[in-house]
């Protein structure tokens, strides 16, 4: 099984793969994830996707949004990232495993909002999230380390007084480098899936209606929606990320989340939204 060709100083890397399709799972205006790819060689990357993206965490109305990505080395298989609104830091010297701090900012809900009703409601503050990650990658073809599933997770808290209590991620990753070119371009394609947990007041911050909110819901004769904690959603990203040139990649891809249970049921998804979530765009980089 081959990947994509190189030479020592312009090369079509793994880590610059793995990257360009993380970018594609992140948008700035979606709820935060990346796919769980990581980076396997030492070459630093920059840049760029476009989106559509929901309006709001559960709108049927959709968006442009963009979304930066760098990932710097600094050594012994440590490295920075920012991937849209999330920065990743791996601190562990192993290509199997990493681990290290995250931190996040999740979108603001405030009158923008295309739903007439929903642009009415107490806005929603950006919110600023710190935690940490960790992930394992196993490889399934001896030599061909691109070829692999990646088990990672991370759990975050917020920090400046949206919500109380934690959200986080489990998710598996599935990365394949097609054997032989498609169309005359060799490919590296992945599919994910994840689980989204959430605390009570995260899913009452972002699916939830009480106090002033419910003279906007007259249906709710007055009874708040208040809802549990739980599995908020299944995520499931895909990409699909080609080489151009020697130092410019092209990733096209996204991310279908379905919402689950009390957040499913919300007023604002179920009646003036859509429990299908989708993410959909093509991103840049550049190998420097």
């Amino acid at each position: 099984m081959k990947t994509f060709t190189h030479s020592p100083r312009s090369q079509c890397s793994p880590r610059s793969l793995a990257l360009a399709a993380a970018l594609l799972c992140s948008p700035l205006a979606a709820a935060q994830d990346v796919l769980p790819v990581e980076l396997l060689e030492e070459r630093n990357v920059v840049g760029l996707g476009v989106f559509a993206v929901p309006d709001y965490y559960g709108s049927s109305d959709y968006q442009g949004a963009v979304a930066p990505v760098l990932h710097y080395n600094f050594g012994a298989d440590r490295y920075v990232r920012v991937i849209g609104p999330e920065i990743q830091a791996n601190l562990l010297p192993r290509k199997d495993w990493r681990a290290g701090p995250v931190l996040r900012w999740r979108m603001r809900r405030d009158d923008d909002a295309d739903d007439e009703i929903v642009s009415r409601m107490l806005p929603v503050a950006t919110a600023t999230e710190v935690g940490a990650f960790v992930a394992y990658h196993m490889p399934l073809t001896q030599g061909q380390p691109m070829h692999k599933l990646v088990f990672s997770a991370d759990v975050v808290g917020n920090t400046n007084n949206v919500y109380d209590g934690a959200s986080g991620n489990l998710r598996v990753n599935y990365v394949h480098p097609f054997p032989q070119p498609v169309g005359g371009m060799q490919l590296v394609g992945s599919i994910g899936f994840g689980l989204f947990f959430a605390s009570s007041d995260f899913n009452r911050k972002y699916f939830g209606i009480q106090g002033d909110d419910l003279r906007l819901f007259p249906e709710r004769g007055g009874v708040p929606y208040d809802p549990d904690p739980s599995v908020t959603s299944i995520k499931i990203p895909f990409s699909i990320t080609t080489q151009l040139n020697p130092e410019w990649l092209m990733t096209v891809g996204g991310r279908y989340e379905r919402l689950l249970d009390d957040a499913k049921d919300s007023p604002l998804v179920e009646d003036r939204g859509d429990a299908d979530q989708w993410t959909i765009g093509v991103a840049f980089s550049y190998l420097f």
